[in-house]
């Protein structure tokens, strides 16, 4: 009787000690895996001067239908918005918006607490200076610009607005400076657009956008 219950005592220790164990690792997995698989979230920065009504095409060179006509260095921006586990965001809406060669906003704010004389909508060139993007379902998008030059006592740079109907938005800029792909032949996600951008000697910037939500919940 005596050996019974010290065999069952044993045996018990034995298993529920390997299952506590066992459920320890699996803690300890997920807490690794947590930290791994953990994205900065974008720093949100903000701009008055957005749109009151968004080009639909990523090519803010040109209207859909026209003929090309711009001034300054074309350039192509391509980026991946991702969740905060660093998942892509599918079927997310990006929009940008900027100023053109000459400095000046080519079309009609949203707002009208914007210093008039930085809007120039009486243009005789095509760049519309904003555009929309939907990303794939790799999180990824681009736009085909110009280079535009410093403004609002900042660097060159483009703004930005992210929306997803689960995960969020955020509204941000690209500063260019530091961002533009040196060797993107080296890079397998850049080659399509690489292919493109190649053949015409146009620079390509790239950037991740980090929204503070998880793309997990929506399925």
């Amino acid at each position: 009787m005596k050996f019974t219950i010290f065999f069952t005592f044993i045996v018990g220790i034995f298993f529920f000690g390997n299952s506590f164990a066992a459920e320890s690792k699996s803690n300890s997995d997920v807490t690794r895996l947590n930290k791994l698989n953990f994205c900065k979230i974008t720093k949100p920065a903000e701009n008055n001067y957005e749109p009151e009504n968004f080009e639909t095409t990523n090519n803010l060179l040109r209207e859909t239908g026209q003929d090309s006509l711009y001034c300054g260095e074309k350039i192509i921006i391509r980026g991946v918005v991702v969740d905060q586990n660093c998942v892509p965001v599918g079927d997310a809406k990006v929009y940008i918006w900027q100023i053109d060669c000459k400095g000046k906003y080519p079309y009609k704010p949203f707002k009208n607490d914007v210093n008039k004389k930085l809007i120039d909508i009486n243009k005789t060139l095509t760049f519309t200076g904003n555009g929309v993007a939907t990303t794939n379902n790799k999180g990824e998008f681009h736009f085909v610009t110009v280079y535009p030059p410093a403004i609002h006592n900042l660097p060159s740079h483009v703004n930005v607005r992210v929306e997803h109907r689960t995960v969020g938005k955020i509204q941000t800029r690209f500063m260019l400076k530091g961002h533009k792909v040196e060797f993107p032949e080296h890079y397998p996600e850049l080659k399509t657009i690489y292919e493109i951008a190649s053949k015409k000697n146009v620079s390509i910037y790239n950037y991740q956008i980090v929204l503070a939500g998880n793309s997990e919940d929506s399925y």
